[in-house]
């Protein structure tokens, strides 16, 4: 169940959630995306699939309000809303994906957008030439948006072939629960993207800006001005995102 803490109509609004993957990549562009278009916290969900955590307010410094496993925020302005996922599943995510749709029906939500990465070292030939993004969009998205898509110079997911029957199928290792959510969305009639980037374990920041400045190019997220000149500012959640530094004794 998604439970909202106030009434407000989300009517035409863009749902962007990430799936938990390589890096938690599509986890930290959320991050960006709620603290530089000053989202606000209008609900949670609640559902036995993921781990179930409590903390601090990750983007607002001395504030009073906590944070749980999966939150839902809000920007009015851009008509957004994000769900963001804190901890991972430990069953079955059928429930979880029903409430979604139920939400999203409800709502009259217009469309889904699902930020995900996969594993640089099972990219093939021609996705090692090209930039280290790549998006896959249902069909009622890619006959409104196809276009928009081609003058962004954006490159579909490539197929890769099933070593069963050499047939054509899209898959994302390490990208989580990204492809089979897309794919009920599809038997649903949702209209959905999925945008991802290939990355690898690490510092994984820099891959989230990534994610998050491509996400801005289609959905105007405020992280790019008018000049185009690229401002991003970091959650003060990520001020010691490896830790403390290093003491000084050591060396």
């Amino acid at each position: 169940m998604i439970k909202l803490i106030e009434k407000i109509n989300l009517s035409g609004c863009t749902l962007i959630i990430p799936a938990v993957a390589v890096g938690n990549v599509g986890q930290l562009a959320i991050d960006l995306l709620i603290t530089n278009t000053n989202m606000k916290k209008i609900g949670y969900v609640v559902n036995s699939c993921f781990i179930p955590i409590l903390g601090a307010d990750p983007y607002v410094k001395d504030s009073t309000e906590l944070c749980t496993a999966s939150d839902v925020y809000h920007n009015d302005k851009d008509k957004i809303i994000a769900i963001q996922i804190r901890s991972p599943s430990i069953k079955g995510l059928q429930s979880f994906f029903d409430d979604l749709k139920e939400f999203i029906e409800f709502e009259k939500i217009a469309k889904v957008v699902i930020l995900t990465s996969g594993w640089a070292h099972t990219r093939t030939d021609v996705q090692l030439r090209s930039e280290p993004l790549r998006y896959l969009s249902s069909p009622n998205i890619e006959k409104e948006f196809g276009e928009k898509f081609n003058k962004l110079n954006w490159i579909k997911l490539e197929p890769t072939k099933n070593p069963i029957d050499n047939s054509d199928c899209l898959e994302i290792p390490g990208g989580g629960f990204a492809i089979k959510l897309f794919n009920y969305f599809i038997d649903n009639q949702i209209p959905t993207v999925i945008i991802m980037k290939f990355c690898s374990e690490g510092d994984n920041v820099p891959d989230a800006v990534e994610l998050a400045i491509y996400l801005n190019k289609w959905l105007p997220c405020r992280m790019i001005d008018s000049h185009g000149k690229i401002n991003v500012k970091y959650p003060h959640s990520w001020e010691f995102l490896f830790g403390n530094p290093a003491p000084f004794e050591i060396y």
